[in-house]
């Protein structure tokens, strides 16, 4: 057992299936975090991988997995009662600004929303949620969101369920609809965001979105999650609009596990 107070073993408490090869993994416990934060998940004998806190509550805190690797897989395969390592909380989470705000949500890229969806309906802010996948059964933690009793918008790029096309999609078409929208938070893939950011610049909008990079340590040592002269873990993985603009690898470059430099397609 670490002596860091940070640092803790714990048995699964509860699990659910929230979306297609996702899995929600609860633990007890009053995790002190705020929207936006993660820990660092350790799979015995597999590998440490960073999870977003998709549910802090006084009583127990919980990450949701999407099954990608072998390190997600043993992690999604934990049964109750089987421990884990966890590290944390870590990082710089959400900021709540705004009264009218929009979020807007991409696959996996709900769980750090979800938390802030429920911090903002918690405080009667007037939030609406857009939430997209590639398909109706992706939609990640769509259940939680609707329970949070803000409203819920979905969009899909097969057209299976909600808006036929992605996201920014959405968001853009809501924007050029109502424009009362007076601030804008973000998770997903990253050319995803470098979207949502641009269209909410359109507008003036002030905003924050969670970034996803490879994190080896979680404390800001081993560099891996860099970007330009910014570290994701420790820098974020929040940050906001005016920060991204002076971040030119945004949208742009990501590092492997080796730290090397690579660009990224799709642009």
């Amino acid at each position: 057992m670490s002596s860091d107070p940070n640092c803790f073993t714990t048995g699964v408490h509860r699990k659910k299936h929230s979306g297609e090869n996702c899995t929600s993994l609860f633990f007890r416990g009053d995790m002190q975090a705020v929207p936006g934060q993660f820990v660092m998940v350790w799979a015995p004998g597999v590998d440490e991988v960073p999870m977003s806190l998709s549910h802090i509550d006084a009583e127990e805190f919980g990450v949701t997995v999407k099954d990608v690797g072998e390190a997600t897989n043993a992690i999604c395969s934990l049964q109750k009662g089987e421990r884990a390592r966890i590290r944390g909380p870590f990082g710089r989470g959400f900021t709540l600004k705004g009264r009218n705000p929009l979020m807007v949500a991409g696959g996996a890229g709900s769980a750090p929303l979800l938390p802030l969806a429920r911090a903002l309906a918690e405080k009667d802010v007037r939030t609406t949620v857009i939430i997209g996948a590639k398909t109706k059964g992706e939609l990640v933690l769509l259940d939680e969101f609707k329970e949070t009793g803000l409203e819920v918008m979905m969009a899909s790029d097969d057209g299976s369920i909600g808006h036929h096309g992605t996201a920014s999609d959405l968001l853009a078409q809501t924007l050029d609809g109502i424009g009362n929208y007076d601030a804008v938070y973000a998770c997903g893939p990253e050319q995803m965001l470098v979207s949502v950011v641009k269209i909410a610049n359109r507008w003036s909008l002030w905003g924050e979105v969670a970034l996803e990079r490879l994190m080896k340590c979680g404390v800001g040592l081993c560099g891996s999650c860099a970007i330009n002269n910014k570290l994701v873990c420790r820098d974020g993985p929040v940050f906001d609009f005016s920060a991204l603009r002076a971040l030119p690898d945004f949208g742009n470059v990501k590092r492997d596990a080796a730290g090397r430099a690579r660009l990224l397609t799709g642009r």
